[in-house]
């Protein structure tokens, strides 16, 4: 094979290489190819966060990479004007590239003390490990190292002594230094509840 013809054949072959690794990294949204990040503005949030630029900043800082985020319609069943209403739900979630990345629930109940409470959450949400902090009347955070759930219960309505659980659930577990983003988003959230709800006492009104 003479030597123009050996190296013709050199260069097709880097080139069918180059295009399968394009093709490749296109596919799979790696470099060069990677798409830019998704954005959350205040105004796309879910009304569980209110129109908070602060929350959009959190979720941002929060979520994991995502080319696209988003945020359908919110469920529930919004407390009804009557004072004697102890019913309140909200349900919302955030998804990216077509998987759920986080979870915010919202219910006025009675709990019997904050261990039921905090049981009832973790269950719910297979968080691990809860390590307290100041909001509302109680509040938790499962542990650092698995850092998926950040939760507050605030006083609500007097009869009864019905509170508000909120709770914020991620999909995968968020990075150590992210603890302090979950607890304020979650915090953010039971404020939001707290407004919602028509409380007729204040968040941290202690237990009877």
């Amino acid at each position: 094979m003479n030597p123009t013809k050996k190296r013709g054949i050199v260069a097709l072959v880097v080139l069918v290489l180059v295009a399968v690794w394009a093709g490749i990294s296109y596919a799979t949204n790696t470099p060069p190819f990677k798409k830019p990040r998704g954005t959350i503005e205040a105004a796309d949030l879910c009304p569980s966060l209110g129109q908070s630029q602060e929350a959009a900043d959190i979720l941002n800082r929060l979520l994991p990479y995502a080319s696209s985020y988003r945020i359908p319609r919110e469920e529930g069943t919004p407390r009804g004007a009557a004072p004697t209403d102890a019913h309140h739900t909200s349900s919302c979630t955030i998804s990216g590239d077509g998987g759920r990345l986080l979870t915010l629930r919202t219910e006025l109940a009675s709990w019997s003390s904050e261990e039921s409470w905090r049981k009832e959450v973790l269950d719910t949400t297979n968080g691990r490990r809860p390590e307290p902090f100041d909001a509302g009347r109680w509040a938790f955070t499962s542990t650092p190292e698995i850092l998926r759930v950040g939760a507050v219960f605030s006083a609500c309505l007097p009869d009864q002594d019905a509170g508000l659980s909120t709770s914020v659930e991620l999909d995968r577990p968020a990075p150590a230094d992210r603890l302090d983003d979950l607890r304020r988003l979650a915090g953010i959230a039971a404020e939001q509840a707290h407004e919602d709800a028509r409380c007729t006492i204040p968040a941290d009104t202690p237990e009877k």
